[in-house]
């Protein structure tokens, strides 16, 4: 019996490297902890591209600060995008359908 195949995730290395580089909470502007936090999560087949993906203050795993706030549901999907839409300079909607495309389709272009 063959188990279902896992879908490949993508991943953006410079998109990535660039919110990696960033050095303070998006959310909250805090300088301390931080972490990349993922608005669909990997556990789940989200993608490593910078338009589902945000720098937040933590640590998830201590249910500590905007990424523990988020894994809560303290923070609404919604509110991660518009974070994301600002940084990028695109519209909401858009950055919503690049990373659901990604996410549920494994397309990306990375233009």
């Amino acid at each position: 019996m063959n188990p279902v195949p896992k879908p490949k995730r993508i991943v953006d290395k410079q998109g990535m490297k660039k919110v990696k580089g960033i050095d303070h909470c998006e959310r909250c502007g805090s300088i301390y902890c931080l972490e990349v936090a993922h608005v669909h999560g990997k556990g789940c087949g989200g993608s490593d591209i910078k338009e589902n993906c945000l720098k937040l203050c933590g640590p998830a795993a201590m249910s500590a600060g905007c990424h523990g706030a988020h894994h809560r549901g303290e923070i609404t999907n919604d509110e991660l995008f518009g974070i994301i839409a600002r940084r990028e300079g695109k519209p909401v909607e858009v950055i919503k359908e690049i990373a659901h495309r990604a996410w549920r389709f494994g397309e990306y272009d990375v233009t």
